[in-house]
């Protein structure tokens, strides 16, 4: 029997039972669906472009929507939204906690250059702003890691911007939660190793570093996503790119293998890849093999392009937890960040 497959162990890890939020995921997203098509949001002006304020999980929500955009979508990490953010953008602050220092910032800039505002968290400073100013608010349930929310995070968003008609077609819902179920049902705990993707595929990166490659508008927020919560989850160090953009230079670096040797790519593959990209990916492999340097291939469910993009996150959120489970460690706490957190909190208050 795997380790993996030792319910005992895994719980006794999993202090937070972080694999009983991965298991209702399904649930969060149909959840988040109804919350998002039961908000109105109505635009002081018109909007010709978005702007989605936010870090971390929350910036992952701006990302994923942006491909379905109709008009200019800027994702912005930082203190200060873009230049071209004006009276006639939408800028979204979005942060779980509600208290995300460069999403307050950024939300600041945005009023004084006056925008259409909306505002998506479970509370903090950003609640009390948004019902100071009487700011466009939509609250999402509090109790989750943010990392663990990106359901509440991410769908009420897809659902008050198709409202407005700045989304193309995103496929019915119905698709979205069917892929996913489909993920989790092959995916939790209770599946032995040798029926579960999630499960071997962690077992496979067990000492190893993940590099996690996808493609340009594509599953490049994927592989992000599959980064990040190698990180926080199971504590390791990941790194991610992109095709075509790593076929300009990452791949010369193929040659010295041997100066990270316990790497292992995994290249991320769903129906929506463009076929210049399916080309530059299946060369890719060939390089990968002639340098001995190992890879999987990660596919995608879902009938729509959406659930093919959620999917696969889902997927990754799986791997990550077991392979916290292989680590040794417990998936939730994450340590160093609050520690950081804390060190910026008391340099603000001197």
């Amino acid at each position: 029997m795997s380790t993996i497959d030792h319910k005992d162990l895994s719980l006794s890890l999993d202090t937070e039972r972080m694999i009983s939020v991965l298991d209702r995921f399904p649930d969060q997203c149909a959840s988040a669906i109804e919350r998002g098509e039961g908000f109105k949001l109505f635009p002081k002006q018109r909007i010709d472009k978005v702007v989605v304020c936010g870090m971390g999980g929350s910036a992952v929500a701006g990302d994923l929507v942006k491909r379905f955009s109709r008009v200019p979508f800027f994702t912005n990490r930082s203190y200060i939204p873009p230049v071209f953010a004006d009276r006639y953008t939408l800028l979204v602050a979005i942060s779980y906690s509600g208290n995300t220092a460069e999403t307050l910032s950024s939300l600041a800039r945005g009023i004084e250059a006056g925008a259409s505002i909306l505002v998506i968290t479970s509370g903090g400073q950003l609640e009390r702003i948004s019902n100071a100013q009487d700011l466009p608010f939509l609250k999402i349930p509090s109790g989750y890691q943010p990392r663990a929310a990106m359901g509440h995070l991410t769908l009420p968003l897809f659902a008050t911007l198709s409202r407005v008609g700045l989304l193309r077609e995103i496929g019915p819902w119905d698709a979205l939660l069917a892929g996913l179920a489909q993920v989790r049902d092959r995916c939790t705990l209770s599946i032995p190793t040798d029926e579960n993707p999630a499960k071997r595929l962690a077992e496979t990166l067990t000492g190893r570093v993940p590099v996690v490659y996808g493609t340009a508008d594509n599953t490049d927020v994927v592989a992000m996503r599959f980064k990040t919560q190698f990180n926080e989850n199971a504590k390791q160090p990941a790194f991610w790119n992109v095709f075509p953009e790593l076929n300009h230079n990452e791949l010369v670096a193929l040659v010295r293998a041997d100066l990270l040797p316990n790497q292992h790519v995994l290249l991320l593959e769903n129906a929506y890849d463009l076929p210049k990209n399916r080309d530059r990916m299946e060369i890719t492999t060939t390089l990968l093999e002639k340098s001995t340097v190992p890879f999987t291939r990660v596919g995608a469910d879902g009938e729509s392009e959406l659930a093919q993009v959620f999917s696969q996150i889902y997927f990754g959120d799986y791997v990550s937890y077991y392979l916290a489970i292989c680590n040794g460690v417990d998936p939730t706490p994450v340590a160093p960040i609050e520690d950081f957190k804390r060190a910026l909190a008391e340099r603000d208050d001197h």
